[in-house]
This record gives C-alpha cells, sequence and structure tokens, in this order.
C-alpha cells in the first residue's frame, strides 16, 4: 500500500499538487480503504468509502489539528478537539454530528476511525504515509 501511495504523490508532483507529499513531519496523507455500518439491529455490515460518502484521501495535520479531504467531489474538513500520543500510537478525538476518534499506527501508518451516535456506529479503516 505504501508503494501505492508513493506512487501517487509521485504522480501528483508531475502535476503541480506535490506539495501535499512534501508536507511537515506534522501533516499526514491518508487514504480511506474500507468501512463498517454498525447498528443494534443489523450488527456491522461492510460498505464502501462512497457509500459512507467519505472522501478516498485526506490530509490529517496534527499542528493545525484539522482534518482535510484531499477528493475534488468531496470538498470538507473537520476540526480534532484533542490530540493524545501513546507508546506507538497517536489518538485523535472530534465530534461532527456525531463523536469520533482516530487510532494511527506512528510506525505502520494503519489509521482506525471510529464513529458512534444515536443508536448507529461506524469504522472506518486506512492507511498514511508516516515519514
Amino acid at each position: 500500500m505504501k508503494k501505492y501511495i508513493m506512487a501517487l504523490c509521485a504522480l501528483m508532483l508531475l502535476a503541480g499538487t506535490g506539495s501535499i507529499c512534501t508536507a511537515a513531519e506534522d501533516s499526514i496523507i491518508c487514504t480511506l480503504t474500507r468501512a463498517n455500518d454498525c447498528s443494534p439491529e443489523d450488527g456491522c455490515v461492510e460498505v464502501s468509502i462512497d457509500q459512507m460518502a467519505l472522501p478516498r484521501f485526506v490530509r490529517i495535520d496534527l499542528k493545525s489539528k484539522t482534518i482535510t479531504s484531499l477528493d475534488k467531489e468531496i470538498s470538507r474538513y473537520t476540526q480534532i478537539t484533542t490530540i493524545d500520543r501513546l507508546e506507538g500510537m497517536t489518538v485523535m478525538h472530534g465530534t461532527e454530528l456525531r463523536g469520533w476518534s482516530i487510532a494511527l499506527g506512528q510506525n505502520t501508518g494503519n489509521l482506525t476511525l471510529s464513529a458512534s451516535g444515536d443508536g448507529e456506529g461506524f469504522v472506518v479503516f486506512g492507511v498514511c504515509m508516516i515519514k
């Protein structure tokens, strides 16, 4: 997966948008790959990233505490309320229509997003470029 993301950055550099790939260390580029929609009645069902209306690519900026969509079709951002650094993991929390948290493996780049609302839950997986 890292090779795929590096190739994407190389293409973006050629297209003139490569600055996101060379951003500061606190700026991380991620791709969301799998999603699950959970409810008390149906349990968890795998759905596509498109079905959840999520961007395929995001930038997590730990310095400005923002997560920004890099997809042209889905233009939005959200604020990170808190950032906790554990051994080998960065955990971010916030709210937007529901509560959410993201666990990011500092060495692996694995991303797990969980969000919960009134009788609903979502789990989204992805991978990030870790320098």
